[in-house]
């Protein structure tokens, strides 16, 4: 190992001296659900997040270590399964129209795909008609058809929910154990949620280029695809690819979650990704065209 390496490594390893020699009390930190770094005693040291988790992971026998490995699997798995699987009908909403660029950015960023009535490739009119009756039909989809008032009602309520579970999800992250890509960056997860703007706004750019190359007969209907960006151009996909590898990370480094943790994590995350699909269905039924008759 050369020399300048090793000088590299000190800081890191004075760190680590550091935390060992004044943990808190095994029993205290080691199984310590929704107890926040600074609430633990360090000693005649001031102790920070890095402490903590050092002190935790270093301090835990084999079995706990193995516990903490296989929730950070389960958590990994949460921006997948959640935000992209969970969802009926491939995350498509029919829209009579394009929506405003800026609303679309919103919508797929929220995480469902508007799709054009009728343009939509592999969908016969009938699968078309099926959803239409879908949105007539469910108690959840179609609450808001009746008046464009109940509607605006029901999109200010989704919205406040969504406010309220990226507040929980940022409690959870403070007082459950953090992220060790940013341990002093205590709302990465939330994060993680907001900058789907981005991959957004690219997908929303090259729908657009698409749209006008279907327009002079040049291009394809969109498809339908149960990955977000799948069947678009390559910078869509790389976009939503990497966004999502981003949310795998995050997630999967979240550092010694109990099993207690990880429940809590899984419900926020739903309410999360429910509020945010529902907030977004009642958008593109709010801003419909009126001829559509759902």
């Amino acid at each position: 190992m050369s020399l300048p390496f090793q000088l590299l490594l000190i800081p890191f390893l004075t760190t680590v001296a550091k935390a060992q020699s004044t943990c808190p009390d095994p029993g205290d930190i080691v199984y310590s659900p929704f107890k926040p770094w600074f609430q633990f005693d360090y000693g005649p040291l001031e102790g920070d997040c890095w402490s903590a988790a050092i002190c935790t992971l270093d301090q835990a026998d084999a079995a706990r270590n193995q516990q903490f490995a296989a929730a950070a699997l389960v958590m990994g798995l949460l921006p997948l399964v959640l935000r992209d699987i969970a969802w009926p009908d491939r995350r498509v909403v029919l829209v009579s129209k394009p929506l405003p660029a800026l609303v679309e950015v919103i919508v797929r960023a929220l995480g469902l795909e508007p799709m054009i009535k009728g343009n939509v490739a592999g969908w016969t009119e009938e699968e078309s008609q099926r959803w239409v009756d879908w949105v007539r039909s469910s108690p959840v989809a179609g609450a808001g058809l009746r008046s464009r008032s109940r509607m605006m009602v029901l999109v200010a309520v989704n919205l406040c929910v969504l406010l309220g579970s990226y507040a929980a999800l940022v409690l959870v992250e403070i007082y459950s154990k953090r992220s060790a890509l940013g341990c002093v960056y205590p709302v990465i997860a939330l994060t993680w949620c907001l900058i789907a703007v981005i991959p957004g706004a690219i997908h929303v750019l090259f729908e657009k280029f698409r749209q006008r190359n279907v327009k002079e007969g040049m291009g394809a209907a969109t498809r339908a695809s149960a990955v977000q960006g799948a069947d678009e151009a390559w910078p869509v996909q790389f976009a939503w690819a990497v966004y999502y590898i981003i949310g795998s990370l995050v997630y999967t480094s979240i550092m010694a979650i109990t099993p207690l943790e990880l429940f809590v994590w899984v419900v926020i995350m739903s309410v999360v990704t429910g509020a945010s699909k529902l907030l977004a269905l009642y958008i593109c039924l709010m801003l419909r065209n009126p001829a559509l008759d759902v």
